[in-house]
């Protein structure tokens, strides 16, 4: 900042002073060429305030403020996994009450319909049968082991009555487990068990998993349905998810946390606001947009509110950070490639005094540009009408640039040298994460989605529990390692009984309960594996055999350590055996797939460097090696595949499917005049480079370009050894020449 002007020097503005640079801009209005006093090479101005009222000038304080920068994207409603479900009869059945329509709000745990099902009353009646025969064995053993005390009944009688008791205490316990699978009311199983000889009729209920509306129920009184058919749907609109699809070059500007607003299709007036809670690892392969998540609350209270299906536009807020320094965008004026302000520095009741000061702008938004470097600070008063007319007065009109102004533009220099410009290839790319870093998690037997453990996104490690799954087979397979179990154990007590018998009993009846015991044995070990098999680990199995109580649900398990990439189900949705339910991607180590045309490949080798830049992020330069190649043309398109190994992380994730422009050098040439590919800037067919001279200024000359390659070009005419051009920054410049002509 300069001080204050004197008021002595003041006062002489005052008898009208003689302008020292007096011209107009071409396009703007000329000044009165009296009533100020400019000073070109302080930066610095005085204007009466006859001229200022004349130029109608204002200013502004400079402001520390909260700055936003938007993406804009499409964007569309879906329920969170966990608040969508569907409901179906765990038995076949006949529908005999519906207590629910659809558009009711329900609650977990709600009672929705009632059946009768003949699955359901020969379950009763296999209790009921199994009780009795257990009742009648008992009374057997009791009076058979009196009269084999005695000595009038021999010893063999009382094991084989021993051994009928046993089996028929398996199928009470087995008909017991199966009721308490299916979630059947224990008070119920209780009374039967009871008073077996009395009837007793029970009704399947369908209950909701969750809280929520009833959007389906395609169901009437007398309905025959079966397990595989949906007969409710229910949605928990409390809460929903906003699928958020952003191009893959705007995916290093999106963030978790970042604010987003969304406007509906149908009408743009109302927005809803939420927060970015999760970005996918995944990009989709057709359309390459990946997808970004956001959790919008509904106030189920109020209308209107968000549903599924709904589409519409978002708008990301993708500038991060505290509050920044800014100045209205009306108040920079521009001079060739330099930007500048004026900056008030007195105003009195005759006259005021302005300074140019030449800044670094970042960001802009809306109205409003960021200040990233200069000596502008809070509070000072920035010229915003009249600040054109005024900052021409300023002009050099020569291409000359600040040192401010460099920072601004990313300006560099370097001398002309001499290089080689090796010949090199361009080929296309996508990131590949190998088959060794990708899995799919799936349940190993049918059934339907109990519950759902995981988020979209989230990093996950090998034998995580992501989802569990009721499933018929499941139960099957562990009441028959119960049966097995329970009959080995019978079998087993039964040889050693009869083995301590002696001469009681005949062995071929020793050695068919041998042989029968070896049989359960086999069976059962084949039913432990296939449990494991369905990830049920040794413990759970053990608990299993000691409680005798089924567990309900068969859990998915992750199979490596990676993030979840992909789902698409809910609660309730029936799956077949290893179907696809969860993809995991590992993507700490990805690969490039390169795509070399037939003409190509005799330049390629295994082992040689290449550059790569991706979409994401096309100016980062990140490097790799050739180390496998496919070996064999397609027939499609008639490109050789090759995998490039990574040297270094780039400074973003990478994401499956993404793609990338590979350049691979292959062959030497010699020496010649070149220059960064980034110092050329063209005007229709015309190439041209900036050249700074002695003084400081730039000049744009015209080149002829020869050979080039991804980094340099070669220069036939135009240039001299050693002459200091602009190797950054130059497209910046080209716009400060066009603003000069």
């Amino acid at each position: 900042m300069i001080a204050a002007m004197p008021s002595r020097f003041i006062a002489l503005v005052t008898s009208l002073l003689i302008v020292s640079h007096v011209h107009a801009h071409e396009g703007h209005r000329p000044l009165p060429t009296r009533g100020m006093e400019v000073n070109v090479e302080t930066g610095s101005m005085i204007l009466t305030k006859a001229a200022r009222e004349t130029l109608d000038v204002k200013t502004v304080e400079a402001e520390a403020k909260e700055l936003h920068q938007t993406l804009n994207a499409y964007g569309s409603i879906v329920m969170p996994w966990d608040r969508h479900a569907v409901i179906a009869s765990p038995l076949t059945g006949r529908i005999v009450d519906l207590k629910v329509s659809p558009g009711e709000t329900v609650s977990e745990g709600q009672v929705l319909a009632e059946m009768e099902s003949p699955e359901l009353e020969q379950l009763i009646l296999e209790l009921r049968a199994a009780q009795v025969d257990l009742l009648l064995s008992s009374k057997l053993v009791e009076s058979i082991g009196q009269a084999s005390r005695s000595g009038s009944i021999p010893a063999v009688r009382l094991i084989e009555a021993k051994l009928k008791q046993d089996q028929d205490k398996t199928s009470v316990e087995l008909a017991s487990v199966k009721w308490r699978s299916l979630q059947l009311p224990v008070t119920m199983l209780d009374t039967i068990l009871q008073l077996p000889q009395q009837n007793h009729r029970q009704l399947l209920q369908l209950r909701s998993p969750i809280d929520g509306v009833v959007t389906h129920a395609d169901l009437s009184l007398g309905k025959v349905v079966d397990p595989k058919e949906h007969l409710f749907e229910i949605i928990d609109l409390r809460s929903v998810w906003l699928k958020i699809q952003v191009l893959e070059k705007d995916l290093t500007t999106v963030f978790v946390g970042q604010s987003i607003e969304f406007q509906i299709t149908t009408d743009s007036s109302i927005s809803y606001r939420g927060i970015v809670d999760v970005v996918d690892s995944y990009l989709n392969p057709d359309t390459h947009l990946g997808t970004v998540w956001a959790t919008m609350k509904n106030e189920l209270n109020s209308q209107p509110i968000l549903l599924p299906g709904m589409t519409g536009q978002v708008k990301v807020d993708s500038m991060k950070g505290s509050d920044r320094l800014v100045v209205p965008v009306s108040s920079v004026i521009r001079d060739g490639a330099e930007r500048f302000v004026l900056v008030e520095q007195e105003q009195t009741a005759v006259a005021s005094t302005y300074k140019k000061q030449t800044l670094v702008l970042g960001k802009r938004s809306g109205d409003f540009i960021e200040v990233a470097g200069g000596s502008l600070y809070p509070g000072d008063r920035v010229v915003t009408r009249g600040s054109h007319e005024l900052g021409s007065f300023f002009a050099k009109g020569v291409l000359k640039v600040s040192p401010e102004s460099a920072r601004d533009i990313g300006l560099r220099t370097a001398p002309v040298s001499t290089d080689s410009i090796n010949e090199t290839i361009t080929i296309d790319g996508v990131v590949d994460v190998p088959a060794t870093n990708r899995s799919i998690a799936s349940a190993q037997l049918g059934g339907t989605i109990y519950e759902i453990l995981v988020d979209r996104g989230q990093r996950v490690r090998r034998g995580q529990v992501l989802a569990e799954v009721t499933s018929q087979a499941f139960q099957n397979l562990q009441l028959e390692l119960l049966q097995s179990s329970l009959n080995f154990n019978m079998k087993q007590t039964m040889v050693k009984n009869l083995r301590s018998a002696n001469e009681a009993v005949a062995p071929r009846q020793l050695w068919e309960y041998e042989s029968q015991l070896n049989q359960f044995v086999s069976r059962r070990d084949v039913v432990i594996q296939q449990l494991k098999t369905a990830g049920i680990t040794d413990e759970q199995i053990a608990g299993l055999l000691s409680s005798k109580r089924l567990m309900i649900t068969l859990p998915v398990l992750a199979p490596m350590d990676g993030v979840i990439v992909g789902f698409d189900k809910f609660l309730g949705h029936v799956v077949r055996p290893d179907e696809p339910l969860f993809e995991i991607h590992d993507v700490s180590h990805a690969w490039v797939q390169g795509f070399i045309s037939q003409r190509d490949f005799p330049r390629i080798r295994i082992g040689q460097q290449v550059r790569m830049r991706f979409v994401a992020s096309p100016d980062e330069v990140v490097v790799g090696t050739i180390t496998r190649s496919g070996q064999s043309i397609s027939v499609g398109d008639q490109t050789l595949s090759v995998w490039i190994e990574l040297q270094g992380k780039p400074s973003f994730p990478l994401q499956h499917n993404m793609l990338a422009r590979i350049h691979i050098e292959t062959g030497k040439a010699g020496n010649s005049l070149s220059v960064p590919l980034k110092a050329i800037v063209h005007e229709g067919l015309h190439s041209y480079v900036f050249v700074e001279g002695a003084d400081k200024t730039f000049e744009r000359r015209f080149v002829v370009t020869g050979r080039s390659n991804d980094l340099q070009i070669g220069i036939v005419n135009g240039l001299s050894f050693g002459e200091s051009i602009a190797v950054s920054g130059a497209a910046a410049l080209q716009s400060g020449y066009a603003a000069l002509k």
